[in-house]
């Protein structure tokens, strides 16, 4: 009998293992291949949804002061309740509420698990089983399967609510387990009390789904009505950044620019890859990506023979390298040039959870959370600027957006090379030149420290 309580639990945990792995993409992926399938305006509205309620849950999360071992179960929770109306209905309003809390489980279940697996290896002898990530795989070729069968998306819709709840026991005996974390830890409080925020944020992502559903649909909105709504969106992306401007001074910078990257490289690159390879591109990106994030740390760490301060200097020329190389209108320097922006980004992540988690400048239970806060905000500044430039790109060409984002062909190219490609990347390639900056000058300054000391 224990040893098949055991085997549940462990079932448990390493489907919670699965889905906070993967929980960003799968909501939005089911439905984006909901509405290729169907073409239907029902899921294209419930595709902008989810996409929002994704982007703006990150922020808004930790308004209602609870522990983040929580805010994990909620995830759960919420995960299966938005799974459920796609996989029993067609009804638009039922749809939108299943997006919504379907988006926020998406956005919050990773920050929150790997926030309760940091408290739990401070404090535990807590580590991930084998057996886990054995449970991680069969979850994915079981989905795998339902996509290669071309099975009713009901069902992964379904498989996923049963995944959220399967994994529901799992959440619930890691919040037991960080009881000892948390006790005597002060309650941190997190709520917005400038509430015009609140009323700017609605204004911001109201323009983020209307971009959004411009990447899928052709609306009858001018280019120069869409350019003065990217500006004021950025204005507002402004804004809320010097609102912050006292918060994680040392780290937000370096979180933007994670954030734009990530962007660049997930988001313009992928579909800028057509004009390279043809429909080949978008997978030769993400594969491209997926080397990158999961090797880098590992692969920065044998060229630089594991000397932190030699894999940072080396960390930061590869970038930079990186960045020129795309540069160069020409698919293989374009390629690598995107290996080495993803191995940098592999290489940082896992260092900066580390510092930002033990640093001092925020509570140990917020600190992953808002890890994630600033990188989405870099992302969507990412995503203001490209459609900026696409929009004048657009205009002065007489062309639509979606010759971009569903290209018939390659013949505009170089107009989306010079036009768009170069700016984004000299953008990208300012943040990042400044963040190396504000390194060096923090490292300096406590260098210093030490040395008065």
């Amino acid at each position: 009998m224990n040893r098949l309580k055991q085997l549940g639990i462990d079932v448990s945990v390493g489907t919670l293992n699965f889905l906070a792995n993967t929980g960003i993409m799968l909501p939005y992926i089911l439905i984006l291949f909901q509405y290729q399938k169907t073409q239907s305006a029902t899921y294209l509205i419930t595709l902008v949804a989810v996409y929002i309620s994704r982007a703006a849950s990150i922020f808004y999360t930790k308004r209602l002061n609870l522990r983040s071992s929580t805010y994990l179960i909620l995830t759960l929770v919420f995960g299966a309740l938005g799974s459920l109306p796609f996989a029993l209905t067609t009804s638009l309003g039922w749809l939108i509420a299943g997006s919504v809390l379907w988006g926020y489980s998406a956005a919050t279940i990773w920050p929150y698990f790997l926030t309760v697996k940091l408290h739990l290896t401070h404090t535990t002898h807590f580590k991930m089983k084998s057996v886990y990530w054995l449970v991680f795989l069969l979850m994915g070729l079981l989905l795998g399967l339902d996509f290669y069968l071309k099975l009713s998306f009901s069902l992964s819709f379904a498989l996923l609510a049963v995944l959220n709840l399967v994994a529901l026991p799992g959440g619930l005996l890691l919040n037991e387990f960080t009881h000892d974390f948390y006790r005597g830890q002060p309650n941190q409080r997190h709520g917005l009390k400038q509430f015009w925020r609140w009323w700017l944020s609605v204004v911001f992502f109201a323009a983020i789904a209307l971009l959004t559903t411009l990447r899928k649909a052709s609306l009858n909105i001018s280019y120069w009505v869409t350019l003065g709504i990217i500006l004021v969106a950025l204005v507002i992306a402004l804004i809320e950044l010097y609102a912050d401007r006292t918060k994680l001074v040392n780290f937000k910078l370096r979180l933007i620019n994670r954030g734009f990257m990530l962007s660049y490289v997930l988001l313009f690159s992928s579909f800028m890859a057509y004009y390279y390879w043809g429909k080949l591109g978008m997978y030769l990106v993400f594969v491209v990506y997926l080397i990158g994030f999961e090797g880098g740390a590992g692969i920065l760490g044998a060229l630089a023979h594991h000397d932190a301060d030699q894999k940072r200097r080396l960390g930061q020329g590869l970038l930079i390298a990186g960045h020129l190389l795309v540069l160069i209108p020409w698919k293989w320097p374009y390629l690598l040039g995107l290996l080495l922006i993803a191995l940098y980004i592999g290489d940082d992540n896992p260092t900066v959870n580390r510092e930002l988690y033990e640093s001092e400048v925020v509570d140990d239970d917020s600190a992953i959370i808002n890890k994630y806060r600033f990188s989405t905000a870099g992302g969507l500044l990412c995503q203001l600027v490209l459609f900026g430039l696409l929009v004048v790109a657009s205009a002065t060409h007489g062309l639509s957006l979606l010759a971009f984002f569903k290209p018939a062909n390659a013949s505009h190219w170089f107009l989306y090379t010079w036009a768009v490609n170069w700016p984004l990347v000299l953008c990208s390639l300012g943040i990042t030149l400044a963040n190396i900056v504000n390194h060096r000058k923090q490292a300096a300054m406590e260098k210093d420290d030490t040395l008065t000391d």
